[in-house]
């Protein structure tokens, strides 16, 4: 049965989507991590959750359309999976082709891109505009193992959310609450002072498991960044809710979302074994100059 319960690890992530899902799930997602493998099990796992007829939770892995998913025969699904070949501008312009028919089975279509990095700059410039504006029942799930090879116009038009390393985890929010709430009050107060020293306490996470942290703070600056531009979004992170109400008070929204992007550029340096020093100092002195210089 398709479902979230059967991908392991990455708690936290599960939670953000599951809570998404339920809600108004983003038109653009850009997923990303270093197992191709994970990758395309979860984004199957998210088509069928963004396709589920369930009025509870979704995916449910019992409903007919669950069922195509997992069968591989949902009309109103298209996955494309080309390994590492190009992909180029006749791909984009299917894919604004096959998006413009409205749906046959039910009110949402779903377009995965799975190595959404080997899109050329012409193919991805061909769909900045698919991703920007698209009908209101097509929805789109990128896949990427090097996002950041993505034009920045690519990754800003997107959700971003991203996979714990092979064989780690992300802790739940029970355990990156009390780590993040400080660090966002300090960033909403402009302190930077106050702010280096949450990042160091930050310091003592295991790698794997920060970057579970710093996904669960994305998320909180997600919830920031529609209480900015003033959209009724229920937040993803609850629990953080009257931080990221104080922080959308003090940044805005255009700020949020470059610090958001940021963080996506440090869950690659994390990944890559960055130092701790490096880590504190991005949380620190980037995040505030991003914020507020």
């Amino acid at each position: 049965m398709i479902s979230f319960d059967a991908l392991p690890g990455n708690a936290a992530l599960k939670t953000a989507l599951q809570k998404a899902l339920a809600d108004r799930f983003p038109q653009a997602v850009l997923l990303s991590g270093d197992d191709s493998a994970a990758l395309a099990a979860w984004s199957d796992v998210l088509a069928a959750g963004i396709l589920c007829e369930s009025a509870s939770s979704r995916p449910c892995g019992t409903c007919l359309s669950c069922r195509k998913v997992s069968e591989g025969v949902h009309p109103d699904l298209t996955v494309i999976d080309e390994g590492e070949s190009e992909l180029k501008v006749d791909l984009a312009r299917r894919i604004k082709a096959e998006n413009a028919i409205i749906p046959n089975d039910g009110a949402r279509r779903v377009t995965v891109i799975r190595h959404a990095h080997n899109l050329n700059p012409m193919a991805q410039n061909a769909l900045l505009k698919e991703l920007e504006e698209p009908p209101a029942y097509a929805f789109f799930v990128l896949t990427a193992e090097q996002p950041d090879t993505l034009l920045q116009t690519v990754r800003s038009r997107c959700t971003k959310f991203a996979l714990a390393p092979q064989g780690g985890d992300a802790p739940d929010d029970g355990e990156a609450v009390p780590l993040l709430a400080p660090y966002l009050e300090a960033l909403a107060a402009r302190r930077e002072d106050r702010m280096m020293l949450a990042a160091l306490a930050l310091e003592k996470t295991p790698r794997r498991a920060l970057l579970g942290v710093i996904s669960v703070l994305q998320s909180a600056l997600r919830d920031a960044i529609f209480a900015a531009k003033g959209l009724p979004q229920p937040p993803v992170e609850g629990a953080l809710r009257a931080q990221t109400q104080a922080l959308a008070r003090a940044v805005s929204a255009a700020r949020l979302l470059k610090l958001y992007d940021f963080l996506s550029v440090l869950t690659d340096r994390v990944s890559r074994n960055a130092a701790a020093a490096a880590v504190t100092c991005a949380l620190t002195s980037d995040a505030y100059r991003i914020c507020f210089l």
